[in-house]
């Protein structure tokens, strides 16, 4: 049996829809092959294993019946809190990520887990950090011929300075309606659609209440959104069946997304577009894929013109909603989506680690700008 640490939670506008996420991977792992170590990370980056962790209610009040761990690994091991110092708690085989947004989905725990020599389930540290940041993510886009709307960016500084410049340049280029939002977040957090000058100004506060990056984008007016995930690593990549959610036109806000069970909300899975956009989906979302460099499950989401057939990429989520699961159920249940996963990472971090990282050499040896290092000048 493998010990598996499912991370949750994070200093992260996105922390509760990660909290969701996690107990539905926890609920949908086969017990009888991981023991499940449930390390949730608060908004203060404090990470504890809280014993009755299935409760959602205690998330939203002081946890109390928690045990505190250090923030980190010694060689694959957790590390509990004992008074001034620390002792093992529990020895991580593989990891999974279920932390959305910043501080959790943007690479800063996959490297900390890759320092720590642990397998990880999902994408390592460029995918997530590239994937994480709409304006890098839109430039690697363009820099591989994959279509994108077009779109302008500033960072908060820029339009304290120069706000009139800004606004203007995003009205020539882009035309209204338009969409703003915070360059590092999803869940739809501050992201609002202007039609006029004034929704612009008030959006951009808006986003900026959550991110110091600003990114707008022209909108698609005829527009049509499709998803499609993608699992795998390497060249080994499956694409899923196509979605189709609500699109901008009766834009779904954050309590809508997660908070109403209404069936105008639902999304149609396995849609068929016709005329060869299936497959042309499929295969660019192959192609950011591996582009990216992901590994575990994606969702990459596009926009459709209906009047062109025009398709444009729109953004890759490296940890999806609900790990995507609902794109998946033609071909696995969850649980077996998820052994997949864990699968995958194991055999992906034992091909990482066949690499050699160490050269020995002479430089050392044979430094002669002075007798010893520790005279050094600094």
């Amino acid at each position: 049996m493998k010990n598996l640490a499912v991370f949750y939670g994070g200093k992260s506008a996105e922390h509760d829809i990660s909290i969701i996420t996690a107990m539905q991977v926890i609920n949908n792992l086969n017990k009888s092959k991981y023991e499940v170590v449930p390390v949730y990370i608060d908004y203060n980056n404090g990470w504890s294993v809280v014993k009755d962790y299935k409760n959602l209610n205690i998330y939203s009040c002081n946890i109390k019946k928690k045990t505190e761990l250090v923030n980190g690994f010694f060689d694959g091991w957790l590390l509990k809190k004992k008074g001034c110092g620390f002792k093992k708690f529990k020895h991580i085989d593989v990891a999974i990520n279920c932390c959305h947004g910043l501080n959790g989905e943007d690479g800063t725990l996959a490297g900390l887990l890759t320092l720590a020599n642990i397998p990880l389930v999902g994408s390592g540290v460029l995918a997530s950090a590239v994937g994480m940041d709409k304006v890098i993510m839109k430039n690697v886009f363009l820099a591989n011929n994959i279509p994108c709307v077009n779109f302008v960016h500033f960072l908060q500084e820029d339009y304290s300075e120069k706000s009139a410049e800004i606004l203007l340049d995003a009205e020539i280029k882009l035309g209204y309606p338009m969409i703003v939002k915070p360059a590092n977040l999803g869940s739809s957090i501050g992201i609002n659609i202007a039609k006029n000058r004034e929704e612009l100004q008030e959006n951009i506060q808006i986003a900026l209440e959550f991110d110091k990056k600003i990114i707008i984008e022209q909108v698609v007016e005829n527009l049509r959104e499709i998803n499609c995930s993608c699992v795998g690593y390497g060249n080994n990549v499956e694409t899923s069946v196509l979605e189709e959610p609500k699109n901008w036109k009766t834009f779904l806000t954050f309590d809508e997304k997660y908070l109403q069970d209404s069936n105008e909300n639902k999304k149609t899975i396995d849609v068929k577009l016709g005329h060869g956009l299936d497959e042309q989906i499929k295969d660019l979302s192959t192609k950011i894929f591996k582009v990216f460099g992901c590994s575990g499950v994606v969702r990459i989401d596009y926009l459709l013109d209906t009047q062109t057939n025009k398709v444009y990429a729109n953004e890759i989520n490296t940890i999806p909603g609900s790990f995507a699961n609902y794109l998946w159920k033609h071909s696995y249940t969850f649980g077996q989506l998820l052994d997949k996963l864990i699968d995958d990472s194991i055999c992906e971090y034992a091909c990482n680690i066949k690499h050699n990282y160490a050269y020995g050499s002479n430089v050392l040896k044979n430094f002669k700008g002075t007798k010893s290092a520790s005279k050094l000048k600094m």
